[in-house]
């Protein structure tokens, strides 16, 4: 019993601690705006304005750091009613593809602040496109629709349909930043990789789940991660020599809290922030394919309930928790690390240190207490038994 008891303690020290973020809230101006349901958004390339897409044809573009700023706003005409629903900005940033309902295959130029449509939209009729993504080299765009087609992009060849696509509406679609390797979600057909020549492979074992997003978040990892309904995630390891030959880890699933991955953003530092409903959100960290809390509904509500009632469209960060949220409304919040987070990580060095003294202590009291060798040599050393 005593035995069993030690080596409970054992396990506890050397479970790992997970805490959730600490973050604060502070409400800059809304946009104008009435009326509005944001999908999505994306960062520039250069990261000083943010481009939106939504619902009626709305396109806008506000200050990545200053984005309560309504003087620093570019209201963009797209002279179209359909919904747009992703945006993907072109790397050298002069571009951005926006994909929407009834076949809106459209591109923005930052120039003139033009939108039309991309070479060969007619291809899609009245699909609606869900994502869209340029690749690394820039060379090369994807776009997805409601029907499970895949469509590949390029000013030369426009747009032409890839074989080996399924039925089930593809949900994301993202890039590895440094290799021409794609990956894209679908509702009901598991996991896509695209690789340089533009062959689709579905990967074993993913079409069990819904998954709802997918990102390449950091460079110097050759590996992704994909969200499904039900807080689920699994990460992908990229074959760079034979994509085909991609694998998953094991699928793994969020415990606490009853919410559900919708969406995703970029996060800080090559990590991804995944939007939950109604209004929470958490982070994951591809190197150590974990999930730790970034936003929780509570406080969210606490500090205005009207926020709380809406659900994140985009989000973008400056520093770890330290950036801004938009929900589909146009209400923009920022978002900054509180004191008590400071704190707590004080506390968490002290909870470290503690048990890194401790555990080889441990370690050393359960020898000691199962051989009666040494409990025997113990007793001669103190005197409580007289040596032979």
């Amino acid at each position: 019993m005593r035995t069993r008891a030690v080596f409970l303690i054992l396990v506890i020290l050397l479970t790992p601690i997970a805490s959730a973020s600490e973050v604060g809230f502070k409400q800059e101006n809304a946009l104008a705006e009435q009326g509005l349901n944001i999908q999505a958004g994306e960062v520039s390339p250069s990261g000083s304005t943010i481009l939106l897409v939504g619902d009626d044809g709305y396109v806008h573009m506000i200050s990545a750091s200053a984005p309560g700023d309504r003087n620093q706003d570019q209201d963009i005409d797209s002279s179209r009613t359909a919904r747009f629903n992703d945006v993907s900005w072109h790397p050298n940033g002069q571009t951005a593809l926006i994909a929407g309902d009834r076949g809106a295959a459209l591109r923005y130029s930052l120039s003139d602040n033009s939108i039309e449509a991309v070479n060969g939209a007619g291809i899609t009729g009245s699909i609606e496109l869900t994502a869209t993504s340029w690749r690394a080299g820039g060379d090369l765009a994807y776009f997805g629709a409601k029907n499970g087609n895949i469509y590949s992009f390029n000013e030369g060849e426009g747009m032409l349909k890839l074989e080996d696509t399924k039925s089930s509406e593809i949900t994301d679609i993202s890039c590895h930043l440094e290799q021409n390797i794609c990956l894209a979600t679908s509702i009901d057909d598991g996991i896509a990789v695209i690789d340089r020549t533009r062959e689709i492979t579905w990967l074993d074992g993913t079409s069990s789940d819904t998954w709802v997003a997918v990102d390449c978040a950091d460079a110097t990892y050759i590996k992704c991660a994909a969200f499904a309904s039900g807080r689920r995630h699994v990460s992908i390891v990229l074959d760079i020599q034979d994509a085909s030959k991609s694998t998953t880890g094991q699928v793994m699933q969020l415990q606490e809290g009853s919410t559900d991955f919708i969406a995703l953003s970029r996060g800080y530092d090559g990590t991804s922030l995944i939007h939950l409903a109604p209004m929470e959100s958490v982070r994951y960290k591809l190197d150590i394919d974990e999930v730790f809390m970034h936003i929780e509904s509570e406080p969210v509500t606490d500090f205005d309930p009207e926020v709380a009632g809406q659900r994140i469209a985009f989000m973008w960060e400056i520093g770890e928790d330290e950036g801004w949220m938009i929900t589909n409304e146009g209400f923009i919040v920022e978002i900054y690390p509180t004191e008590s987070r400071e704190s707590l990580g004080i506390m968490e060095t002290i909870v470290f240190a503690a048990v890194a003294v401790s555990v080889p202590g441990v370690i050393i009291g359960l020898i000691f207490m199962n051989s009666s060798y040494l409990q025997r040599k113990y007793r001669e050393l103190r005197g409580f038994e007289k040596k032979e």
